[in-house]
């Protein structure tokens, strides 16, 4: 699964706007609906802090679970046999059905235990299955008891049910809800612009309750049959293809939707949409869609198709050996999340759908790794379901790894995997480096906890992890032991251990590990518990000498650990630069060990090549200065990846105080030869943290001329405002960086360009015809276009917005549009959220995207973030916009705002701001905001601190 970002509670007012708000909102209304549509791209924030929820699963190292919210073993069940009505044409938010549960009794028992939550029973009937056939004997009318808290309902029998198998019928009654839970509604607009209401699934974790009472737990699983009665001018799909349709003996308005007999899975893997969406096949892969975008599904048709052959050939298991079709669904105002249904995968809109017209190269990335991370999960997880959530990362962990491995299959030649260090690794270590995460294998036993597991740990550092034993292992050992795996495990349930032991069977014999080593043991160390080494390299610059040890990587403390990882290491130096032989050439599975090595000791040495090994690396003093030397010499004479890993690992090693601040910015120098975007990604995230810091202070100016010495030359080679035949997925990844900085401080001529080019798509001049802004370069011409008094062009991408179609293309012109200097079009942008929550409104924002506008804005720059301030000063607009985005929305506005206020100015219009929202929002987060800013200061008092002021000096001399 790809997570999906539910959608808040909403409100409707009765005042629809503020005193501010109301003042402005007219400048930007316009007459938007004769418009066309057209697009933008965001700069992506770096800096946005959300307090709504964590990123990771925060927990000591090892817990116990409440065993009483498991199902007992008494009972199992082996099929299911479902019949639903639903009304969703009529945008009907309840349904109506019918379920029949063929279970076994595996000890004798008078109590049926299973999962249900939030449905009405009206009925429970008991049938006994006889062993030699024959027709189903009624036995009793059970009585039941619900458990709301562990969603459990026990259906208690009038005598003792002996061993042997039985059918329990339920009927019952249930409600839909707009978000990921259970069966839900969507909605959408039409060609006739009529809004029309849609119903799909969505089950994983604990959520197919919602729909069925259930043995709902992943390792429990049975084969369903499932037929559904909707209106006939909608259709039904469904896991499986559609057995036949009926006309409803009760209404013939109404058709009954028969479906093939699902293999063995999990409950959460069940899924069905009712829609009037159009279909497109390519064989046996098709794409089901909303009919005015089905241009846009064109590209998910051809590439996902080749990815689920390309991943069979690759697995040597073909998909359509286990089922018979694919059916992928963009699903309306879902976000941007997907969930793996097996055979019928659910996608948010900007998931699925890719218009080369108006969406970037960003947004085809997304669709294409999406894809990949879905369809791999048809094996690592459908195939083979995790055993119990506590190895939920056996699912996430290996679509995370394959949905960047998976495009090199179908993709030849395409860039993604390049991505992976960048986006899966670091971001991996960021998380990890925290005291109190959790390790991989995690217990949990109630839906908040195993809702907690779907984190950063289960899916990139899993697939990080995963992606190390790849290499360690070696290609072909590893799909063969994968493809025995899958084989051996197929339409059941998997541990970590039986993974060991087909990887294990995969390399025996054949000198890959140590003779003493086996891969479970290896691959526990890594698993079982939290955290991540840092390797730590001591040359003792003696004949090729140098101490090896580790510890564990903590963000900003050391916590004392026994625990050792099995450490698989190789290294390049100066005269063997073989960055692209990844053998593992050691181990270090001891707290320390000398290395005897035969790197010249004038010459540097660089570890972990490629950053295939999930930990960081420190180097003493003088390999630092060897390494920073080498990079001004010649950048190439180290690989991409690991000048990208050199500038990540320093970087954090210096903010974890193991290395001096100065080494990472003396490191950096070399960046105005670089052409890569791994290494400038890794720079970005380190410009990025500083600029934040030292913004409206007296050290702004000379980071400034810094960043300005290290992107000068790259900036001469890229154009801002065109796309040229041919260019890489890389290339428009580092144009984007290195504009967006270049307007960001001010260069003249990006600014110029953004501006003109901006004017000639807008407002061309008097016969002249208008000139698009190419999709892959918007992001920064609209962003920064949008700098200059330019409350004309504002409102233009406004009634864009409003007209649009394409969820991907919308949450580019959100972003552009908080990028406005002007005040008054902000204000009037966030009084169209609350005219949009009035009925019959023709502002239309979907789910999330009003939370989005508020993120837009105060990513956007100083200037739209104090047009933010002073709307949320005036407190009846506070509390009208409350109403509508929800408090947590508009704290992690404020929280935001505090962490980027500098300066006495600045905290002094936070404060009017706070104290104007005094008894809007709780007191304790107007303190944790003052709090926040009050601190931002300290920087300047600590060693990093200064140490980044006293380099910066260097900058500010005549």
């Amino acid at each position: 699964m790809v997570k999906w970002h539910p959608t808040g509670y909403r409100r409707w007012i009765s005042s629809p706007t503020g005193p501010i708000l109301l003042l402005v909102l007219l400048a930007l209304v316009g007459d938007y609906s004769s418009r066309g549509v057209f697009a933008a791209s965001p700069l992506p924030d770096q800096g946005d802090v959300l307090y709504h929820a964590a990123s990771v699963s925060s927990n000591a190292a090892t817990r116990d679970v409440d065993s009483t919210y498991f199902l007992p073993n008494t009972t199992v069940p082996t099929h299911y046999s479902i019949s639903l009505r639903t009304d969703i044409h009529n945008d009907v938010r309840t349904f109506s059905a019918i379920t029949r549960i063929y279970l076994t009794v595996l000890a004798p028992t008078d109590l049926i235990v299973m999962h249900v939550q939030e449905l009405n029973i009206a009925s429970v009937a008991l049938y006994r299955i006889a062993s030699t056939g024959g027709n189903e004997i009624w036995i009793d009318s059970p009585t039941y008891m619900i458990d709301i808290v562990r969603e459990h309902v026990t259906f208690r029998t009038a005598g003792m049910l002996p061993l042997g198998n039985y059918a329990l019928e339920v009927a019952y009654t249930g409600s839909m809800r707009n978000y990921q839970s259970g069966y839900l509604v969507s909605r959408y607009r039409n060609e006739a612009n009529e809004w029309r209401s849609v119903g799909t699934t969505h089950f994983q974790a604990t959520l197919a309750r919602r729909v069925f009472p259930c043995y709902d737990e992943p390792a429990l699983k049975a084969t369903f049959d499932l037929k559904i009665t909707h209106h006939r001018t909608y259709t039904a799909i469904a896991n499986m293809p559609l057995a036949g349709t009926d006309i409803d003996p009760n209404d013939r308005e109404y058709l009954v939707s028969r479906f093939e007999r699902t293999p063995l899975m999990s409950t959460y893997l069940l899924a069905f949409a009712v829609t009037d969406f159009k279909t497109l096949r390519n064989g046996q892969h098709e794409i089901v869609v909303r009919s005015n975008a089905q241009d846009d599904a064109m590209y998910a048709l051809t590439v996902g198709s080749t990815i689920l052959e390309r991943l069979g050939s690759y697995l040597e298991l073909s998909y359509y050996d286990y089922m018979p079709k694919m059916t992928s669904i963009a699903v309306p105002d879902r976000g941007t999340g997907a969930m793996e249904n097996w055979g019928l995968v659910t996608y948010g809109e900007p998931s699925l759908l890719y218009s080369p017209a108006v969406n970037t190269y960003r947004n085809r990335k997304r669709v294409t790794t999406v894809i990949a991370h879905e369809y791999a999960h048809q094996w690592f997880g459908d195939l083979v379901s995790p055993r119990s959530w506590d190895f939920i990362w056996l699912s996430e962990g290996f679509a995370t790894l394959y949905e960047y491995l998976a495009t090199r299959l179908a993709e030849p030649g395409d860039e993604y995997w390049e991505l992976f260090s960048v986006e899966v690794v670091q971001r991996a270590f960021l998380q990890d480096a925290n005291e109190q995460i959790r390790p991989i294998n995690w217990q949990a036993a109630t839906q908040a906890e195993v809702s907690s597991l779907f984190d950063i740990i289960a899916y990139q550092k899993a697939g990080s992890v995963l992606n190390m034993f790849r290499n360690v292992l070696g290609e072909s050992e590893w799909r063969q032991g994968l493809t025995q795996y899958l084989t051996d495990r197929g339409y059941d349930a998997a541990t970590e251990e039986n993974l060991a032991l087909h990887l294990q069977r995969a390399v025996e014999g054949k000198d890959i590990l140590p003779p003493t080593a086996n891969v479970r043991d290896l691959l526990a160390s890594w698993t079982d518990a939290p955290g991540f080494p840092v390797l730590n390299v001591y040359r003792l610059y003696r004949d090729g000498m140098m101490i090896l040890s580790q510890e564990r990587f903590l963000e900003q403390s050391v916590l004392p650990t026994g625990h050792v990882w099995h450490i698989p290491f190789n290294y390049a130096y100066e005269s063997s630069a073989t960055f692209y032989d990844l053998t593992t050439a050691g181990w270090l599975s001891s707290r320390a060990a000398k290395l005897e090595t035969p790197v010249p000791d004038d010459e540097w040495v660089v570890f972990n090549k490629q950053q295939t090994g999930y930990y960081r690396v420190n180097y003493d003093r003088r390999n630092w200065d060897l390494l920073a030397q080498a990079l001004m010499a010649n950048r190439n004479a180290i690989h991409r990846a690991n000048r990208a890993q050199l500038i990540d690992d320093a970087f954090n090693l210096a903010r974890a105080d193991l290395l001096d601040m100065a080494v990472v910015l003396r490191l950096m120098r070399y960046l105005r030869a670089e052409r890569d975007y791994a290494p400038w990604y890794a720079a970005d995230k380190v410009l990025t943290y500083l600029y934040d810091k030292v913004r409206a202070t007296e050290h702004e100016h000379a980071f400034l001329v810094y960043v300005d010495e290290l992107i000068e030359e790259v900036y001469a080679t890229l154009s801002v405002d065109t796309v040229g035949q041919g260019e890489s997925t890389l290339y428009k990844y580092l144009r984007q960086l290195i504009t967006g900085w270049a307007c960001r401080i001010g260069y003249k001529d990006c600014l110029e360009r953004s501006r003109a080019a901006l004017r000639k798509e807008l407002l061309p001049g008097q016969g002249e015809s208008s000139v698009a802004v190419h999709p892959d370069v918007r992001a920064v011409v609209y962003c920064y276009g949008l700098q200059q008094d330019s409350a004309e062009e504002f409102q233009l991408i406004f009634q864009r917005l409003m007209a649009s179609r394409n969820q991907a293309e919308r949450t580019d012109l959100i972003d552009a549009l908080g990028c406005a200097r002007n005040a008054d079009s902000i204000t009037s942008l966030l009084a169209t959220i609350v005219f949009s929550a009035a009925p019959d409104t023709t502002f239309v924002y979907l789910s999330e995207e009003r939370n989005r506008v508020f993120q837009a804005i105060y990513s956007g720059g100083r200037a739209p973030t104090l047009a933010l301030m002073n709307v949320l000063s005036d407190p009846v607009s506070v509390q009208q916009l409350l109403a509508i985005v929800g408090e947590g929305t508009i704290t992690n506005a404020v929280m935001n705002i505090a962490q980027r206020t500098n300066g006495a100015e600045e905290m002094a219009r936070l404060e009017m701001m706070l104290t104007a929202m005094n008894g809007i929002l709780p007191p304790g987060t107007l303190n944790n905001a003052r709090d926040t800013a009050a601190a931002r200061p300290q920087w300047f008092t600590t060693a990093e601190g200064l140490i980044v002021g006293e380099f910066l000096e260097q900058y500010n001399l005549p």
